[in-house]
């Protein structure tokens, strides 16, 4: 259960504070601001927006007013207001419109006479639904109020259904849901706390005839306090609070009272404990301060702070690296290329994995791009049946081109990622390569005969990910191609080496 500490000092005439945020998107929840509320005092059910939903239909319980909705009968009859029913709850925040709707978020209350608000109506000759800006009052209703269906999405936001007409309605802000006459009780410790509405007012004293107008400079503060285990001895949380945001009004009154005005003895800082879709109105008297000051130019300032705690750690910041050079050693296995030969005697065929490694130097100049230089170690090697000098019949010779060949390669590093976590990169080299040690084996003789490789122009294309535990310290994988322009005595040759590798990667 989620619990609101409210902190209320005062609120100038007409404040009103909303702890949730609604998709409305309907014309129901457009109020004119610079209309004043039509007085409605006729029965309901002259214009019913949605039939369907009429007591005067059957629609007495949450569970008939379900069947009602999904009775594909009455679907079919009200081919007009029936779509214009969904789209409202879908503009209401029920992403799935009427199909939202069961017993649970399907409530029968009472709304207050005089409630100002927005009130829908169905014009069958000319087709149009609008809603009109009143002070519901109908007449006919019942002594606790007017009846009413609440809807509640999951959100925690609601509309209105007035139980007699089948119209919607919602109200501008001032609304209190009664029942049996007086307000309904919230306990503490009840369900997941979502909607809150504040209505706080002030009662000051009466106007006399020398009474001048006084501004009340108002501020709304909202904070979220994070509570988290301390590392204070001592201490089992520590709280961390900052300011959301805050609202700003001013408004004007009659004061005939000393300047500045205080709150009486009785309205000291209260908590509340409220859940769910609650309501709470409070008035808070206000007297003058006789110890100041009259200053008839000096307006009253008054803070109301609303404060919810969270036992969320904050977040955690990232740490900057500041990195200049980077290390990396690299082992694992390689796979080269095979020669093929134009005869149709003689076959070439694969020597498998041979053992590859590499170390790396680089510079970092920034901490996406590193500039290096890679020395690696690989092994090329092949099969073949061809007749040299002293072979062995009936078996495959192995030919060595390089036992091992030695690039030696600059190369520009991209990465992507986090510096801490895991990281990706691409990286494209270019240098010289030197063989050393060719030859060719058969069986458990070398043969005279040496492929002679010659040295020349190579270039390679490695992709790696890496994961970093600090900003010093990282394993990784990487993956790569090598080109060898290397020429032979023996074939002249084109090949390629593709190295697959862990690695150990140090930065600092």
């Amino acid at each position: 259960m989620r619990v609101y500490l409210m902190f209320f000092f005062l609120i100038i005439t007409g404040s009103t504070l909303y702890a949730q945020k609604c998709y409305q998107n309907s014309r129901l929840y457009l109020f004119d601001k610079h209309d004043e509320p039509r007085l409605f005092t006729d029965p309901l059910g002259r214009h019913p927006q949605f039939p369907f939903l009429q007591r005067m239909n059957g629609v007495t319980t949450s569970e008939l007013f379900i069947k009602s909705i999904n009775d594909p009968k009455q679907q079919g009859k009200y081919t007009r207001t029936f779509p214009a029913f969904d789209l409202l709850l879908r503009n209401s925040g029920f992403k799935h419109g009427y199909k939202d709707l069961n017993k649970k978020n399907v409530r029968k209350v009472y709304i207050t006479p005089g409630t100002v608000g927005n009130l829908g109506f169905f014009d069958q000759q000319t087709n149009v639904m609008n809603y009109l800006y009143v002070k519901l009052n109908p007449a006919g209703e019942a002594a606790e109020g007017i009846e009413a269906w609440k809807l509640i999405n999951d959100n925690g936001c609601f509309l209105y259904i007035l139980f007699t007409c089948g119209n919607a309605f919602y109200p501008n802000g001032h609304a209190v849901i009664v029942k049996g006459g007086g307000p309904i009780a919230v306990p503490a410790g009840g369900a997941c706390c979502r909607t809150v509405t504040v209505n706080s007012s002030t009662t000051a004293v009466p106007e006399q005839g020398d009474s001048v107008q006084r501004k009340a400079q108002l501020r709304l503060n909202f904070y979220l306090a994070h509570v988290f285990p301390s590392n204070r001895k001592g201490a089992k949380y520590d709280t961390i609070v900052e300011l959301v945001r805050h609202r700003d009004t001013t408004v004007q009154f009659k004061d005939r009272l000393v300047v500045p005005a205080k709150m009486d003895s009785a309205s000291r800082i209260k908590y509340y404990s409220v859940c769910h879709d609650s309501i709470i109105q409070m008035h808070f008297p206000l007297v003058g301060d006789v110890a100041q000051q009259t200053d008839t130019t000096d307006p009253i300032r008054y803070v109301v702070a609303d404060t919810a705690y969270d036992k969320q750690a904050p977040p955690k910041e990232e740490p900057e690296c500041e990195l200049n050079w980077a290390v990396s050693v690299e082992i694992g296995n390689s796979w080269n290329s095979i020669p093929r030969l134009d005869d149709p005697v003689q076959h070439t065929q694969t020597n498998g994995g041979q053992f590859t490694g590499n170390v790396e130097i680089s510079k970092f100049m920034a901490p996406w791009f590193q500039l290096g230089l890679r020395v690696s170690y690989i092994v090329l090697s092949y099969q073949d049946d061809i007749n040299y000098p002293g072979y062995t019949p009936g078996i495959y010779n192995t030919v060595y081109l390089a036992k091992p060949i030695i690039p030696i390669q600059l190369f520009g590093k991209f990465n992507f990622g986090k510096p801490i976590g895991f990281q990706e990169s691409i990286a494209l080299g270019f240098g010289y390569s030197v063989p050393v040690n060719g030859k060719i084996v058969s069986g458990n003789n070398t043969l005279t005969t040496n492929p002679d490789l010659k040295g020349d122009f190579t270039a390679s294309l490695k992709f790696g990910i890496y994961y970093y535990f600090s900003c010093h310290v990282g394993v990784g994988a990487s993956f790569t191609g090598e080109y060898f322009n290397n020429k032979s005595d023996l074939i002249a040759y084109s090949l390629y080496s593709i190295p697959a590798q862990l690695g150990l990667h140090f930065r600092f």
